[in-house]
């Protein structure tokens, strides 16, 4: 029987989000918090698929003939490349399906348009099976919570589809390549136009520098060195629509916006050149960390400029500096997640002193590190 798990990890921007659509650069770091994907093949003679996502309290058994019929019953199904007629039809499939709300809905979205795009593309011989999902992030809060799932899934098929031919082995770089690609295009069911920053730090892991349609590079290998503290606003909101708010400003204001992220894009490249700096088993240099401060609350003031901002962000940025500390929105804005550097001599009193003040104000506060690894095949 047929049995793994996979695991990816979430991301935070550290700088560059929204200039990123614009094609300038961002800088991103994975996170020591996952999603963790449990797969089973079960025996011929049970002929269902059972998905168990307890995040979304989702917990469906769907009979395979049910998904043959509507999905290759036509042996022609290359309307899989046309990715508008494709996800039309996961669509209508899903609205067969019970779901309860909207998180239910895209996620079984997102499962279909993977797992039938996959088995095409990667000759799956389908199979009964049970998928369980679970992870540490929060939903719906800037710390990649869609794309740490969606490259779990398609890791999970593709790691299936290796098994079938016999190919037992990790995932090298090439894999990575073919899982962040089949990713992001489940990332548009999510967001609509997502830049791919997300699902490419959820696959590669480490600190990336990123450049929408250009390049993918990984800047330090040991920036998992620093810690920072995660900031959970507790305020809902939609990428798709603060993204929309960016797009519109810039319509209007064409010279202002351009010249802002313009300047978020110098403040990228900034920051790479002082990241660059850091070495393995050596001191973080103080004075290093405290022009990323600087550079964390300039590109801060940016985004609250072009109204992505949140009040619950900039309480969050005001009492970081009240600790001498340096902190920012990490994703979209307008609410989500903030994240606060912390400096290699920041005592543990501070820390907790913080989080406290933080907490009661409502917050929820999570200690973590950057840069960790990024999907793979976990015992």
């Amino acid at each position: 029987m047929i049995q793994f798990k996979v695991s990816a990890p979430g991301k935070v921007i550290l700088f560059g989000e929204h200039a990123v659509l614009f094609g300038k650069t961002a800088v991103a770091a994975s996170i020591d918090l996952h999603t963790k994907l449990d797969f089973t093949q079960l025996p011929d003679t049970e002929q269902i698929i059972k998905i168990c996502f307890p995040k979304v309290n989702l917990f469906i058994s769907i009979p395979l003939q049910q998904i043959q019929n509507f999905f290759f019953a036509n042996k022609d199904i290359e309307f899989i490349e046309n990715y508008e007629m494709f996800y039309n039809k996961v669509k209508e499939f899903v609205g067969i399906i019970s779901y309860a709300n909207l998180p239910q809905k895209l996620s079984l979205e997102a499962f279909f348009y993977l797992f039938i795009y996959i088995a095409q593309k990667e000759n799956i011989e389908i199979k009964p099976f049970q998928v369980q999902l679970n992870t540490e992030l929060p939903i719906n809060s800037g710390l990649g919570s869609s794309g740490s799932f969606a490259v779990c899934l398609a890791a999970c098929f593709l790691h299936w589809s290796h098994y079938q031919k016999e190919i037992y082995k990790g995932f090298e770089f090439s894999d990575l390549e073919i899982i962040s690609k089949y990713a992001l295009n489940c990332e548009r069911i999510m967001h609509g136009n997502p830049s791919g920053i997300d699902t490419s730090v959820c696959t590669y892991g480490s600190l990336i520098a990123f450049k929408k349609g250009a390049y993918i590079k990984q800047i330090n290998p040991f920036f998992y060195s620093i810690k920072v503290l995660l900031v959970d606003t507790r305020v809902t909101r939609s990428t798709k629509a603060l993204v929309e708010k960016i797009v519109e400003l810039k319509h209007r204001y064409p010279v202002i916006i351009d010249l802002i992220m313009d300047t978020i894009n110098n403040i990228s490249k900034e920051a790479i050149e002082i990241i660059q700096k850091f070495k393995v088993f050596s001191p973080l240099d103080i004075e290093d960390c405290r022009q990323l401060m600087t550079l964390i609350n300039m590109n801060q003031g940016l985004l609250a400029t072009c109204q992505v901002s949140h009040p619950s962000l900039d309480r969050i940025c005001a009492e970081a500096q009240n600790y001498a500390l340096a902190a920012k929105l990490t994703g979209a804005g307008g609410g989500g997640h903030a994240y606060i550097l912390l400096l290699p001599d920041t005592q543990p009193e501070t820390i907790s002193s913080l989080s406290r003040k933080l907490t009661a104000d409502g917050f929820t506060v999570t200690l973590t590190s950057l840069g960790g690894p990024g999907v793979q095949i976990v015992k």
